[in-house]
């Protein structure tokens, strides 16, 4: 988890890759509208993440087995949502400094969410904390990223 730019989906990605677990990539199940909002440049809402949060976990459940979710999950409240379907979760929180995360997101070609929605997403994010989570600072190789998410996460849990 954490804010746009900070490597969720590679980081994911090459977790499950190295420990067998199954993959979901929380933006491919925003809607339509919240993609177009989010291009536009506007921050999405509390109420226009529940149904998505809850296609994520429902995502997540179909995969029929620990699985690493590459999802902002800024808020508590939408942490705890995606473990009332999932149960408890690890949680990884990649975080880092503003100006790295807006050059990552300059840099990267595609994608529908702009820098300008950085300061959205560091005002809505409630830093995760408790014995189930795990803060990297991405401002390490994506290897050692990815090897001290392996070693944090446990075999039958969900990752987020």
């Amino acid at each position: 988890m954490g804010i746009c730019g900070t490597g969720k989906s590679s980081v994911a990605g090459l977790l499950a890759a190295r420990t067998g677990r199954g993959f979901v990539e929380a933006d491919d199940h925003h809607s339509a509208e919240a993609i177009a909002r989010m291009a536009r440049g506007e921050a999405l809402t509390d109420d226009d993440r529940w149904g998505w949060l809850d296609r994520v976990a429902q995502a997540a459940l179909a995969e029929g087995r620990p699985t690493a979710i590459a999802c902002s999950a800024l808020k508590r409240a939408y942490r705890d949502r995606l473990s009332e379907t999932l149960g408890e979760i690890d949680v990884i929180h990649l975080d880092g400094a503003r100006d790295l995360v807006a050059r990552r997101m300059a840099d990267r070609a595609g994608h529908f969410m702009p820098v300008s929605l950085i300061d959205s997403q560091l005002s809505a994010l409630e830093p995760p904390a408790g014995a189930r989570v795990l803060r990297l600072d991405i401002d390490q190789p994506l290897d050692a990223l990815v090897a001290q998410a392996v070693e944090f996460t446990t075999p039958e849990r969900p990752s987020a």
